[in-house]
């Protein structure tokens, strides 16, 4: 008896040729970022265009202090000066009080302990002082003193277009910062915002008459 035929071994099946792949068929997919990942390819929108102030029209008042506190039993009142030329009072004969400006004719004025008391016609009583305990004390722009040669008044400051040496614009001054040694121009620009300090070597002119100032800001320097 002849021997059984071996048995046949599995054939792989046939190679699938290109192009054959069903219409329809899924792909495979690319993972997709998460997270931070993500976000890093998002492109990031430009940023907003900076709003440069507009000018505002010179005040017509300044404020030069505030109520402190009644002075005797009169109607007299302590002011504390928020101005650095107290020498101003000396002169004035009306002063404007609160925020409605009320016109009170002034009696007297004199210098007390880096205070100045002050006696208005209308306030008899400390009562009268009380009452208005705080309120800014206000003058007439025409009467304030006029300034030696190079100071100024902040109002005069604010609004000024400022440019650097070679003509170029930096942005419009809108503020000023107060410090323990000098001032600091605050200026708002297409760059956004630029401090200035007022020292010679970086404030090189100022023309309120132009309302232009030139500066050199100090990365310059």
């Amino acid at each position: 008896m002849s021997d059984p035929p071996a048995p046949e071994s599995p054939q792989p099946p046939p190679a699938e040729p290109p192009g054959a792949r069903q219409e329809g068929a899924a792909k495979p997919r690319r993972p997709k970022p998460r997270g931070a990942a993500a976000r890093r390819h998002q492109p990031k929108p430009p940023p907003p265009p900076v709003a440069i102030p507009e000018r505002t029209p010179d005040p017509e008042f300044l404020v030069v202090g505030r109520i402190a506190a009644a002075h005797g039993r009169d109607g007299a009142f302590r002011m504390v000066p928020i101005t650095n030329r107290p020498e101003q009072f000396a002169a004035l004969r009306t002063v404007f009080l609160g925020d409605a400006r009320e016109p009170h004719r002034v009696r007297s004025v004199r210098a007390r302990d880096g205070e100045v008391v002050v006696r208005v016609a209308g306030f008899t009583s400390p009562e009268d002082v009380t009452a208005r305990k705080g309120w800014p004390v206000w003058i007439a722009v025409t009467d304030a003193v006029p300034l030696p040669e190079g100071e100024y008044y902040h109002y005069q400051l604010i609004g000024l277009d400022v440019f650097d040496p070679d003509g170029q614009p930096l942005g419009r001054l809108t503020d000023i910062i107060e410090t323990g040694a000098n001032d600091v121009y605050v200026v708002i620009g297409p760059g956004g915002e630029l401090l200035l300090p007022a020292i010679p070597q970086v404030v090189l002119e100022i023309d309120p008459a132009d309302r232009r100032m030139v500066a050199r800001p100090p990365e310059y320097l």
